[in-house]
């Protein structure tokens, strides 16, 4: 052998090799973008229990809510995208400052409002009574640069009190702020992990000149009905399931005879007063869908164009502006 060969064999075993090395690299190291891929939807018999409920008929039907895997994507798949799903940089689901810990954490609290609402949705369509209590102001997120972030407020934060005055609404928040004026010193009561703290902090002054706390509030309540709703829901968070919990409580309450032997897959923030709200990660969550066997996909109206878009076979994608639009749609479908 030549040593021009010899020498043109080894540049091709060292190129490989380091070829190798980056590949493997590429394949374990997180990126700063986070990758969404697609889950099985999942039943919300079971994960939503309406007191006095029966096991549904069979042939009846079924509700499911979807969910998206969301975690930091590696290296290559920055390179060479991601198998069934779609990069999102760091700070569209990530502010800067929030760690995962916190994000997981504000996540855990959205869950717990769209489960809020959705009880109130459902028992009120049924024709039950339901008493909303405020309870205080939930942080959602907070300006990193704000004297409150500094000061120790953290997301999922509930403000019971400001200046030693009670706090229930967002409303009664905004006046205990006010008048206190902008970049003027403040005492928050905060209700954390089952302890409650006092943060001494100041206000901050809005592009309008208003006194702020710089935080994105969100109302927090107590729900009281003479019918309870319970749930056991694990590793997800969020508001999307918001829709698909109400209309598992609806279902249950009707003997599930709404549905007409049809798996209804949801997805869709809700409020209190049924109006349904887009949510991200609809390309994803229509493949879970149909993954679970779903027949119909039940979507807010802003997201249905991008969720046709997907292109999944087999699956009727049915926009709702609220959940009367739901149950008035479901009323249309006929049995398989």
């Amino acid at each position: 052998m030549s040593r021009t060969l010899r020498t043109t064999l080894l540049a091709a075993v060292l190129a490989l090799v380091a070829f190798g090395a980056v590949a493997l690299w590429a394949l374990q190291a997180q990126s700063n973008d986070f990758a969404f891929v697609p889950r099985a939807a999942q039943p919300t018999l079971g994960a939503v229990k309406l007191e006095g409920e029966k096991p549904p008929p069979p042939g009846s039907g079924r509700v499911y809510f979807t969910t998206v895997g969301v975690r930091h994507a590696t290296i290559w798949e920055t390179w060479f995208g991601v198998d069934g799903g779609h990069l999102v940089p760091e700070h569209a689901v990530q502010p800067a400052g929030e760690s995962d810990e916190e994000r997981a954490r504000l996540d855990s609290e959205a869950m717990g409002s769209s489960q809020n609402s959705a009880a109130v949705v459902g028992l009120r369509a049924l024709g039950y009574d339901v008493t909303v209590t405020p309870t205080g102001v939930q942080i959602m997120s907070i300006d990193p640069g704000s004297p409150l972030a500094e000061d120790g407020g953290e997301l999922g934060d509930l403000i019971l009190r400001a200046q030693a005055k009670r706090v229930t609404t967002i409303e009664s928040l905004r006046q205990a702020v006010a008048g206190v004026g902008a970049e003027r010193p403040i005492e928050l009561g905060l209700h954390r992990d089952g302890k409650l703290l006092t943060v001494e902090t100041e206000t901050i002054a809005s592009p309008t000149g208003k006194a702020i706390l710089g935080i994105l509030p969100e109302q927090a309540n107590t729900i009281e009905s003479t019918r309870d709703v319970t749930y056991t829901v694990e590793g997800v968070g969020g508001p999307s399931a918001g829709l698909a919990f109400a209309l598992q409580i609806y279902s249950a309450g009707k003997g599930y005879s709404n549905l007409h032997g049809q798996r209804v897959a949801a997805t869709g923030t809700l409020s209190m007063t049924g109006t349904v709200g887009p949510i991200g990660g609809i390309a994803e969550k229509a493949i879970g869908a149909r993954r679970a066997g779903a027949d119909v996909f039940l979507v807010p109206k802003r997201n249905a164009a991008e969720a046709r878009a997907a292109g999944v076979k087999d699956l009727e994608i049915i926009p709702v502006e609220n959940f009367t639009d739901a149950l008035r749609e479901l009323a249309t479908i006929p049995n398989p």
